[in-house]
């Protein structure tokens, strides 16, 4: 099996492109500008959206300090719509992305004014990661975003920059199946567990909810890759993504991993019968030197899951 590195970025279908990289650059930090793409035909993603005109513009950001880059479409054709009038926490999909703060308490306070929370600080104990204190937000068109410290719980080191994406699943054991052994993330930073439930019922709007979840990662990742987050909300249950959901709709679209080798884990995962939204594309147009190369896969729920090979 090629080697997987972790995530490399999270993508966003957004309505104002403009006012959302104010907010990731100002008021989150990320300012790190690491691609501005420009609104025009996009022919390389016609069999990934599957539409016979496919025009988008967007821009790749990341925190000075490294970590999960984000990244924002703003697609005008096809038409983008909502994936739904009304997201709900545990709706099936990419559902969050988890940012590390230095001390959360102080980021807080300090934010408060700034960030539209969600939800209070709240404290948890993870297996394998021990405590940590947490709490959400919605960016400017309501994205959940999750900080996290370990530095007010008696740790002495804190994460910094995006760590991990929340994916929301229908069954916790058969995704972790999936990612585990069809796309190969071999490394279980927290084992399974419901330390959340009952700690997000702000969140979820939901008295008493209940959260099935564990953290996935690679041997081979590097400093800038981050995890995945698989959980399971069994109360309320989360609904299935909308059959018409496609590609640039607003909101999360999709995780994308970075790897070895692409074109060999493509045939691989298409001979072991995963479902690929589009097969091994090579890049091109790009800048000078080797081009990059990409996939894209459907998990067991449908979830779009990209993966791709960078020459650098």
């Amino acid at each position: 099996m090629t080697q997987i590195r972790g995530v490399h970025h999270v993508a966003l279908g957004v309505r104002d492109l403009e006012a959302m990289k104010r907010f990731y650059i100002d008021i989150l930090g990320f300012k790190r500008v690491i691609a501005e793409m420009p609104e025009e035909e996009q022919t390389v993603m016609h069999e990934t959206v599957r539409a016979p005109s496919v025009r988008f513009g967007g821009a790749m950001l990341q925190q000075e300090g490294g970590g999960i880059v984000v990244e924002m479409i703003r697609m005008t054709t096809p038409e983008p719509r909502p994936l739904r009038e009304k997201p709900v926490f545990g709706d099936i999909g990419v559902a969050k992305l988890t940012v590390g703060v230095p001390d959360l308490e102080a980021f807080y306070a300090q934010q408060k004014g700034k960030i539209p929370f969600c939800s209070q600080p709240q404290r948890a104990g993870i297996p394998h990661r021990g405590a940590y204190r947490f709490v959400y937000c919605r960016d400017p068109e309501g994205n959940l975003i999750e900080f996290i410290s370990f530095a007010d719980v008696g740790e002495k080191v804190s994460p910094s920059g995006a760590r991990w994406v929340g994916v929301s699943v229908t069954d916790l054991d058969r995704s972790i199946e999936f990612y585990q052994n069809r796309l190969g993330l071999d490394v279980m930073a927290a084992e399974p567990h419901e330390a959340f439930t009952g700690l997000v019922d702000e969140v979820s709007g939901h008295t008493g909810t209940r959260v099935r979840s564990c953290l996935l990662g690679s041997s081979g990742a590097g400093p800038d890759e981050g995890m995945v987050e698989l959980f399971e909300v069994m109360e309320p249950r989360g609904r299935s993504i909308p059959f018409s959901a496609r590609w640039g709709d607003f909101g999360y679209l999709q995780v994308c991993f970075r790897h070895e080798n692409a074109r060999e884990a493509a045939s691989r995962l298409e001979k072991e019968g995963v479902e690929l939204l589009c097969g091994h594309t090579v890049m091109v147009g790009g800048p000078p030197g080797p081009p990059g190369e990409f996939f894209y896969l459907k998990d067991p729920d449908g979830i779009p899951l990209e993966h791709l090979f960078l020459p650098f």
